[in-house]
C-alpha cells in the first residue's frame, strides 16, 4: 500500500535569478604565452606583467583598477609614486642557500623595513619609497589597486601540509569578490572551481603560473579547492606539497561611489601615473585575450562591469551664469540645434537659469538676446563681444614617464666610472669640500654605463645656482636612455653649485661667480678650491662636455650656444644643438668650458633661456640637442620617437663671430625695446633711461648691426648695468678670430 504523500506548503519558493555559473572568465596564464616581459631601461632589473584590469589599459598612462606583476630586482632602486593606489609586494624564495633580502624605506625615515619572504607587505602609493637588496637578485610579486575602486586580500598558503585550518583542510577558499588570482610559488597544483562544476573547471598549474578568475560580484560565492599535485594533475600523494599566493579583489560599494568599476574608468579622464621603478617604462603591449567561458544565451555578461554606462551630461546651474561659459558653448546652448536636440544639453525650467528656461520654452530669439546682454554686461560694454574670452579649463599634461627611475645614491670620495656596473644607471654623492659644520658639500651625479666601452659624455647644469633649465633637460635625457642600447657612458651632474642652488643665487657660498675661477686652486679661496675639486674629481673623467646654463637674475636669453667654432668637433656639437644663435667664443675666461677645453675635452656651453624657472620649450630644444650629440657620437641611436615634427627646433641658426654687452651710462628706470633673437640695424633705438618722474634722461642706439642674444629684464638700473647682449653676425667669407672673448 503506497504511503500517502505529505502535504506540501502552499507558499512560493524563492530562488535567485542570478545565472549560473557566476564566472565570467577563467584563464590559466603562463610566462611563456601570457606574461609581458621587459627589462628596465636603467638596467636594474626586469618585470613581467601578468594581468591588468581593465585589460586595454596602459598602467603608465591610464587610470586602472588593479595590476599584477612579477619582478626581478638586481640592485638598489627607487619606487615611483602611485597616488591613489595601494602597493603590495610578496618576496619570493630565491632557491639559494644565501637568502635574498629586501629593505624598504618610506618617506626618508631612518629605519628601513625588512620584508620577509612570503609575507605580504602593503604601503601607500603616495609614499616616496626606496629599496635596498642583499644577495641579489630578489624576486617578488607586485600588486597595485586603486583604493577608491576596491580592496584586496592576500593569502600565502602551503598546500599539502597537515592541519592548517580549523577543520584540518588546506587549500579551500571562498571567493566573494570580483576577481581572484592564484599564483603558484612552488610545486604543482590542481584547482577545482565550484564543486557543482568541478569536472569542467579543474586546472593544473605549475610553478610561476597564474590562475585568473573574473566573476559576477552580485552572484553567489565561488568555491576553490587547491590541491598539491604532480605535473599531470595527479593528487593523493602525501609527499606532494606546493605553495600558492592567492589575491582576492572586491569592488567598493558605498554611497556616492560609481556603481561599477566601468563607470569609474569610463568617466575618469585618463591621467598619467608614474610606474613603479620595479616595472619597465616602455608601454606594454595589449594584454593577450585569454579563453573565456560561454556567455549566457542572451549574449550579455552578467557582471555590471560589462554594461556600458551613460555618460554624464553638462548642466548649467543658476550659480553659473551663461556668460561664464566659453562663447562657443554658450552659443550652442542658445542655438536652434540645442532646442531641437533634447539629448544635446538637458535643461529644464528648474535647472539652468533664465537662459535655459528660454531655451526649454523654444524661444530662441529671446535666448539669443539674453545671451548677448549677459556677455555685454560681463565686460562692461566696452569691448565688442567677439573679443571676449572666458577662462579656459586646465588640461593636465600627458607623460609616458614621470621620473628618471634611478636607484638610491652611494657616497664616494671621487668619481671613478669603472666602480659602477655596466648596463646600469647609478647615482652617487661625490664629496667636494667641507663647510662650516665640518660636513661635506656633496655633489649629485648620475652615471649611465652602457653595454660596451666608448666615449664619456658629461652634462653639467646649475654651475650658477639660479640657472635651472638644465636640470629638467638632464632628467629627460636620463629617463629616455635605454641602458641596454647605450654605448659608452653618460655622466650627468644636475647641480654643480649646490650652495647657490639652495640659496637661489648665482654665486657660490663665498659670494663669487664660480664660473670665473676654473680650473681653480687647491689652496685658494672657497670658489677656487671647489672649482679645483670639481675638475679633479669629476670633469677629468670626460671626453666631451655639455655645460647647461641660462641667463642670470634680471636678464633673459635666447636659446644659444657658446663654442670655439675654430675647433671642428666643438663646432659640430654646437650645430647639433640647432640653437637660435651660435656665438663664437674661444674661452680663456675662467669658465668651466674653457678649463675643460684646455685639457683636451671637447666642450660647449648651452644657454637655455631664463633663470629660476623651467621653460618647457627651451628645455625640449636642449634635450633634443643632447640626444643628437649622443647619436652623432654613435652612443645612443635616435629613432622615430625623437623626431622634430611635434616640437620643431628653431628654423634657422645665426652664427655670430663675436658678441658684447652694452651698458648703461646712468641710473634710472630702464626700458629695453628689442626682444631676444631680434635683429637690429646700426643706429636703431634700443633703450631709454627715465628718472622716477618719467622724464627721459638717456637714450641708447645700436652701435652696429647684429642680433639680440640676451637683454635686461630688470627695469631698475644702476649706472653700469647691462642693456642688451649684441651678437655680431658673421659675414660670408669672414675668418673667425683665433681668440674671441666677451665683456661679461
Amino acid at each position: 500500500m503506497k504511503s500517502p504523500q505529505p502535504d506540501l506548503p502552499s507558499g512560493a519558493i524563492i530562488e535567485s535569478d542570478s545565472p549560473e555559473p557566476a564566472l565570467l572568465e577563467v584563464s590559466c596564464l603562463t610566462p611563456e604565452k601570457d606574461y609581458r616581459e621587459q627589462s628596465w631601461k636603467n638596467g636594474l632589473g626586469q618585470t613581467a606583467e601578468i594581468a591588468i584590469y581593465p585589460k586595454q589599459k596602459n598602467f603608465i598612462q591610464d587610470t586602472f583598477f588593479w595590476r599584477f606583476s612579477v619582478s626581478t630586482i638586481q640592485a638598489n632602486c627607487n619606487f615611483s609614486l602611485f597616488p591613489g593606489y595601494e602597493c603590495t609586494t610578496i618576496v619570493l624564495p630565491n632557491g639559494s642557500e644565501q637568502k635574498s633580502t629586501l629593505l624598504l624605506n618610506h618617506r626618508g625615515e631612518e629605519v628601513a623595513t625588512n620584508i620577509k619572504q612570503l609575507f605580504p607587505y602593503t604601503w601607500s602609493g603616495e609614499w616616496s619609497t626606496s629599496c635596498k637588496v642583499t644577495n641579489p637578485p630578489v624576486h617578488n610579486l607586485q600588486f597595485l589597486i586603486n583604493r577608491e575602486l576596491g580592496k584586496a586580500q592576500f593569502h600565502v598558503e602551503k598546500i599539502g601540509q597537515p592541519v592548517s585550518t580549523e577543520n584540518g583542510e588546506t587549500g579551500r577558499k571562498m571567493i566573494l569578490g570580483s576577481f581572484a588570482l592564484v599564483y603558484v610559488v612552488d610545486g604543482h597544483v590542481r584547482i577545482g572551481i565550484d564543486e557543482n562544476h568541478a569536472q569542467g573547471h579543474a586546472r593544473v598549474l605549475s610553478k610561476g603560473h597564474t590562475l585568473y578568475i573574473e566573476r559576477d560580484e552580485e552572484a553567489s560565492p565561488t568555491n576553490l579547492m587547491i590541491q598539491a599535485s604532480d605535473e599531470k594533475g595527479g593528487v593523493g600523494n602525501h609527499d606532494l606539497d606546493a605553495t600558492v599566493a592567492v589575491i582576492m579583489i572586491t569592488e567598493n560599494k558605498h554611497q556616492g561611489a560609481p556603481s561599477t568599476v566601468s563607470d569609474y574608468i569610463s568617466n575618469t579622464i585618463t591621467k598619467p601615473i608614474g610606474p613603479l621603478t620595479v616595472d619597465p617604462t616602455s608601454v606594454p603591449a595589449q594584454t593577450p585575450q585569454a579563453p573565456q567561458l560561454s556567455p549566457p544565451a542572451d549574449g550579455n555578461a552578467p557582471s555590471q562591469r560589462r554594461v556600458p554606462r551613460r555618460k554624464g551630461s553638462l548642466v548649467v546651474y543658476d550659480d553659473q551664469p551663461l556668460w561664464n561659459l566659453p562663447p562657443d558653448l554658450a552659443q550652442k546652448l542658445a542655438s536652434k540645434e540645442a532646442v531641437a536636440s533634447s539629448n544635446a544639453f538637458p535643461v529644464t525650467t528648474e535647472i539652468g537659469g533664465e537662459l535655459a528656461q528660454l531655451i526649454a520654452k523654444g524661444d530662441t530669439a529671446a535666448a539669443e538676446k539674453t545671451l548677448q546682454e549677459l556677455r555685454k554686461d560681463s565686460i562692461g560694454g566696452t569691448t565688442p563681444a567677439r573679443k571676449w574670452e572666458s577662462a579656459q579649463a586646465y588640461e593636465p599634461p600627458t607623460f609616458e614617464t614621470q621620473d628618471t627611475e634611478v636607484p638610491p645614491p652611494v657616497v664616494r670620495d671621487r668619481l671613478v666610472i669603472e666602480d659602477f656596473p655596466v648596463r646600469t644607471i647609478s647615482t652617487a654623492w661625490i664629496k667636494m669640500i667641507r663647510q662650516g659644520l665640518s660636513e661635506w658639500i656633496r655633489l649629485p651625479v648620475i652615471v649611465c654605463r652602457g653595454t660596451e666601452e666608448g666615449p664619456v659624455v658629461g652634462i653639467t647644469a646649475a654651475v650658477h645656482g639660479n640657472e635651472l633649465n638644465g636640470v629638467p633637460c638632464i632628467h629627460r635625457v636620463v629617463s629616455d636612455i635605454d641602458i641596454h642600447k647605450l654605448t659608452g657612458t653618460v655622466v650627468a651632474v644636475p647641480c654643480v653649485n649646490v650652495t647657490g642652488y639652495l640659496k637661489f643665487t648665482r654665486e657660490f657660498a663665498d659670494g663669487k661667480d664660480l664660473n670665473r675661477y676654473f680650473p681653480g686652486k687647491e689652496d685658494g679661496f672657497a670658489s677656487q678650491v671647489y672649482a679645483y675639486q670639481l675638475m679633479q674629481k669629476i670633469i677629468s673623467q670626460f671626453n666631451y662636455l655639455i655645460d647647461l646654463h641660462t641667463a642670470s637674475f634680471g636678464r633673459v636669453n635666447s636659446y644659444y650656444v657658446r663654442s670655439d667654432m675654430n675647433d671642428p668637433i666643438s663646432a659640430v656639437m654646437a650645430h647639433l644643438q640647432q640653437p637660435q644663435v651660435i656665438l663664437h667664443n674661444s674661452g680663456q675666461d675662467g669658465t668651466l668650458r674653457s678649463a675643460a677645453a684646455s685639457r683636451g675635452i671637447k666642450a660647449i656651453t648651452v644657454e637655455i633661456g631664463n633663470p629660476q624657472l623651467f621653460q618647457n620649450q627651451y628645455v625640449q630644444w636642449s634635450y633634443m640637442g643632447v640626444m643628437r650629440i649622443l647619436d652623432h657620437l654613435e652612443m645612443f641611436k635616435m629613432d622615430n620617437a625623437y623626431n622634430d615634427e611635434l616640437d620643431p627646433p628653431p628654423p634657422t641658426t645665426v652664427l655670430c663671430s663675436k658678441g658684447f654687452w652694452i651698458y648703461t651710462r646712468t641710473g634710472g628706470v630702464l626700458e629695453v625695446y628689442p626682444g631676444v633673437n631680434n635683429t637690429v640695424k646700426k643706429g636703431d633705438l634700443i633703450a631709454r633711461i627715465k628718472n622716477i618722474f618719467g622724464n627721459v634722461v638717456d637714450e641708447y642706439f645700436a652701435p652696429c648691426a647684429g642680433i639680440t642674444i640676451g637683454r635686461s629684464s630688470n627695469p631698475v638700473a644702476m649706472a653700469g648695468d647691462r642693456i642688451i647682449h649684441l651678437g655680431v653676425i658673421k659675414k660670408k667669407g669672414e675668418m673667425l678670430p683665433k681668440e674671441a672673448k666677451e665683456n661679461y
